[in-house]
Formats: C-alpha cells, sequence, structure tokens
C-alpha cells in the first residue's frame, strides 16, 4: 500500500490571511527533531515520507513537532535565521542548556497539528514575543548568506573557524 499526503484536501486559505500579509502559497510542514542535546529544524511537503526518512537516518531521533504553514520555505528560514546564535551545522541547533530552547519547543509543540491558517497567523506572534525576529531583521541590513550569518551568530566557537 503505498501512502499519498502531499497536501489534505482541509489546506483551505482562509480569508482573513490577506489582513495579515499573508499570502497563501507554498504549503507544506516544519518539523522539529530532537537527537541528543541537539535539534533539527526542517521542512517538507509531504510529511509521512519525510517522517520515514528521518527514522532511517535518524533512528532514536524523537519527533518533537511537525506543523503546517503556509510559505513553509520561508517559515523554516526565518526559524533558523532567528536560531542563529544556537546554530551548530546545517540544520542543527545546541543551545548549550540556555533556558530559551524550552521555551522555543514549547512554543513550536503549541503551534495546531492541522489548521495551516492559524499557524501562518500565529507564526508572526511568535516570532516577535520570541525575541526571533530580531535576527531575522539583523541578517537583512547584512550583505550576507544566510550561513556566514549563522557562522558569526553561534555561540559554538567550533563553527567560526570553519
Amino acid at each position: 500500500m503505498r501512502i499519498r499526503q502531499i497536501m489534505p484536501d482541509s489546506f483551505q486559505p482562509s480569508k482573513s490571511l490577506g489582513n495579515f500579509g499573508i499570502s497563501f502559497g507554498d504549503p507544506g510542514y516544519i518539523y522539529v527533531i530532537r537527537s541528543g542535546s541537539r535539534l533539527k529544524i526542517g521542512r517538507s511537503t509531504n510529511r509521512t515520507s519525510r517522517l520515514r526518512q528521518a527514522k532511517t537516518w535518524l533512528p532514536d531521533g524523537e519527533i518533537l513537532g511537525v506543523k503546517p504553514f503556509w510559505n513553509h520555505q520561508a517559515v523554516e528560514r526565518y526559524i533558523q535565521l532567528g536560531l542563529a546564535m544556537f546554530w551548530y551545522k546545517g540544520e542543527w541547533y545546541d543551545f548549550k542548556g540556555d533556558e530559551f530552547e524550552e521555551s522555543f519547543i514549547d512554543e513550536f509543540i503549541a503551534f495546531d497539528d492541522t489548521d495551516i491558517n492559524r499557524n501562518s497567523i500565529d507564526f508572526i506572534y511568535f516570532m516577535n514575543s520570541s525575541g526571533m525576529s530580531e535576527y531575522t531583521l539583523e541578517f537583512s541590513t547584512r550583505k550576507s548568506s544566510k550561513l556566514r550569518f549563522q557562522r558569526e551568530e553561534s555561540v559554538h566557537s567550533i563553527n567560526r573557524d570553519n
């Protein structure tokens, strides 16, 4: 039996999205997986397939959440920029015991598992209330790649030398 789950039919754009400046393109999922002391933050348009893949390359990983968003590529980028201070490598983040990790996880888990419209609107509040939007604003003022920005901002000295 082949599992087919690209985007549920229930992903219908709300008329209120425009009031928040949100377009309803590029639907997909943002996921957070824990492995040891690190978090992997990524995206996918096929939730089932991606989770199956994750279990092969990270069999002991704990899936903390997989949440739907409009414009999921941009959402992933904003989260990854917002967490630049904790960037470790690739899509991996290590909070080194910082209390912000628990707050980030709690807020991410609080996003709805199915309501793409609510999540996309709540994302604006999430970024602003967490302080993560300050990193995205700082990134926009620099003439830098995302990787270079993450290396410059990360608390992990190992990555500053690479």
